[in-house]
């Protein structure tokens, strides 16, 4: 399969592919999109092997439940796309590829307290979306989310079109948001969800065009018109909302709530786990994996890949192993996986810095990393730290409880604050050297966040 080497230049808010590569400071970024999220323990071991042979060996994990491979220059993109077609990775085109943006619960079919195992239908949905033509012209960052519940569920992630199960062969179908804040559209049997989400896609389509700023996401349009013209245009495939039983307005479908409990995730990048793995009822065991920012080694996927039979990619940047062996969490940690969640590291977001980004100024990592080892004590009163290096923020856009953001090799250090806010909200710590900024954050604990 030919794979031309971009000659457009990036554009903000376009997403990589295979079949569209995408040209950061270290090379090509191949953004690998796995059905249902699903990836055998042999495909990952072929991967790896393309990320040491062919790109830099840095192999990182997106929030939409991704793999991107880091490096690849430009000779390369060939083989690298034909190997990953090979496997099955490859869409026909690179807008049948864009469309395909699908999270599914990462321990479906693990989890015998979800209400539905949801992979078949994760898997049909992007099948869908990707033969389905008139579908190809959604902004690239629409997405889709099918979740059975239990313990992996997503009621915390945000997309633009829900479908969450409510009991063995229905879903709830919302728009815009985490499970709490997005509008219900109505049901869905289970068979159905792929007709559904097009003429879902259908409707953002035309009704957006109908508006002089057409909204790019399904939130903003759904505010700006409400959902009755989705729900008209959806009638024949759904059925309406039952009558309000209580605060969520789902009386009559109680399991709901009960089996995802509250809105937020389980932990942002851990699911629990036992001494050797965490097993449910007569699930497989399955082991959960984090990394410092999402980010691995080829060498790493390889190790562990030896030590499970298959891998469950998370949107928490984190796998999964599935039925791992007994030396699995050593030789997780031997790589520096994390698999505590009292990890320090886990408080902290950054991007890819110089050297992975043609913005980045500093070494955002090794910033972020000294200030796991500075600031210890802060870390344990803090939700996040995050180190950008520019005011973009890629990693993390909105507002962390301390924020760093480098410009011309210089850090700008501020609290609750977003990227780029930091010289008019924190006068005096501006222009920080690397060094002297970890230094800076160490001391917050006791002088600015003591006293908020």
């Amino acid at each position: 399969m030919t794979n031309p080497v971009p000659t457009q230049p990036r554009r903000r808010g376009t997403c990589p592919g295979v079949l569209a590569p995408m040209q950061v400071g270290d090379g090509f970024l191949l953004r690998v999109r796995v059905p249902a999220g699903v990836l055998p323990a042999e495909h990952a071991r072929r991967i790896a092997e393309l990320g040491d042979r062919y790109g830099n060996g840095l192999i990182d994990l997106s929030h939409r439940g991704n793999l991107q491979l880091r490096g690849i220059p430009a000779e390369a993109l060939e083989p690298v796309t034909d190997a990953l077609s090979a496997m099955g990775y490859v869409s026909d085109d690179a807008a049948s590829e864009a469309v395909r943006n699908v999270l599914c619960s990462p321990t479906a079919g693990l989890d015998s307290t979800a209400l539905m195992d949801v992979r078949g239908v994760a898997r049909t949905l992007d099948a869908r979306l990707a033969a389905d033509t008139a579908l190809h012209r959604l902004p690239p960052k629409f997405g889709w989310l099918v979740c059975g519940g239990g313990i992996g569920h997503l009621a915390g992630s945000s997309t633009d079109v829900r479908f969450d199960a409510v009991d063995t062969e229905r879903f709830r179908v919302s728009l815009g948001g985490t499970l709490a804040k997005a509008a219900p559209l109505g049901l869905c049997r289970a068979e159905d969800v792929a007709d559904v989400a097009s003429a879902l896609g259908r409707a953002f389509l035309d009704l957006r065009a109908e508006l002089p700023e057409p909204p790019r996401r399904m939130a903003g349009l759904v505010a700006a018109i409400g959902i009755e013209p989705f729900a008209t245009r959806l009638s024949p495939l759904i059925s309406p909302p039952p009558p309000s039983g209580g605060g969520s307005g789902w009386g009559q479908v109680p399991h709901l709530m009960d089996v995802f409990g509250s809105a937020e995730p389980p932990h942002p990048n851990l699911l629990p786990r036992g001494e050797k793995g965490f097993r449910i009822g007569e699930a497989p065991a399955f082991l959960t994996t984090a990394f410092p920012f999402g980010r691995l080694t080829s060498a790493t996927l390889s190790a562990l890949a030896a030590a499970c039979v298959e891998f469950r990619i998370t949107p928490w940047r984190a796998l999964i192993l599935v039925d791992p062996s007994t030396d699995a969490e050593h030789i997780a940690h031997a790589h520096g996986a994390i698999l505590s969640h009292t990890d320090r590291r886990l408080k902290l977001t950054a991007c890819s810095g110089a050297g992975g980004c043609d913005v980045g100024t500093t070494d955002t990592h090794a910033t972020a990393l000294a200030i796991a080892n500075r600031a210890g004590p802060l870390l344990d009163h803090v939700r996040m730290v995050h180190v950008s290096g520019c005011a973009k923020g890629c990693a993390h856009p909105a507002i962390a409880d301390v924020t760093l953001t480098a410009r011309d090799g210089e850090y700008d250090v501020a609290l609750n604050a977003k990227p780029g806010d930091a010289a008019s909200h924190m006068q005096g710590h501006t222009g920080l050297s690397p060094a002297d900024a970890v230094a800076r954050v160490a001391d917050l604990l006791t002088e600015e966040s003591a006293g908020a």
